[in-house]
């Protein structure tokens, strides 16, 4: 059985396929985590900078289950992913395969919960704000929370979901990394039709705001 259509895995968070090295997936998370130092966002909005705070616990969350083997081989038998066929990205495939009906993070909860009781205990927040609405009626959705997210999965989650994505660039002359989701119309959690419209507004860091190397995506 595969998963939800909405859910999206701890690879998904850092940009990278299923099969990735251990070395790519630690340049992955360094990658993601140099975007959202607290520096490159000093004097933006109040929504911006709680963006990135979720974005970096979630960034953190992966980087600690993705490059310890133990956990990373737990995660996968747990979301059942068979690196071993070759099988990439954010699809999950094997029989047995938790379902997360419509929680567009919930593969994370899988690896929040092969950590230590005190890790743990820090990631909770981050999950709170994933957990899924009541179902909407037919035809319906109710809309995912993507504030947190790169642009590249939160366009999953969106598309995935049924809804077109429409684009409000913050950053007049952004750096060429991939942006950040950190606000979107209608709310998470509203309930509107299927195919409608979800605006997303993406802020990049600035250039010029503090050096940063160029990311492995842009948008």
């Amino acid at each position: 059985m595969a998963s939800d259509i909405t859910d999206i895995t701890l690879y998904d968070i850092l940009g990278v396929s299923a099969g990735a090295s251990a070395d790519t997936l630690r340049r992955a998370r360094d990658e993601r985590l140099r975007q959202l130092r607290p520096g490159l966002e000093a004097g933006a909005p109040s929504p911006v900078v709680a963006a990135a705070a979720r974005a970096r616990e979630a960034v953190e969350l992966a980087g600690l289950v993705l490059t310890d083997p133990a956990a990373r081989l737990r995660y996968d038998r747990q979301i059942g992913l068979h690196r071993q066929r070759g099988l990439r990205g954010s699809q999950v495939f094997g029989e047995g395969a938790p379902r997360y009906g419509g929680d567009p993070l919930g593969l994370m909860r899988a690896g929040v919960s092969l950590l230590d009781g005190a890790l743990r205990d820090s990631f909770a927040a981050l999950l709170a704000w994933t957990a899924p609405g009541a179902r909407p009626p037919a035809r319906r959705l109710t809309v995912p929370d993507l504030r947190g997210l790169f642009f590249q999965p939160g366009q999953m989650v969106a598309t995935m979901a049924g809804f077109r994505l429409a684009v409000v660039r913050l950053t007049a002359n952004p750096m060429p990394v991939e942006g950040l989701v950190t606000g979107q119309s209608p709310a998470p959690g509203t309930v509107a039709r299927r195919h409608s419209v979800l605006t997303v507004q993406v802020w990049h860091p600035a250039r010029g705001s503090e050096a940063a190397r160029r990311g492995p995506h842009s948008f």
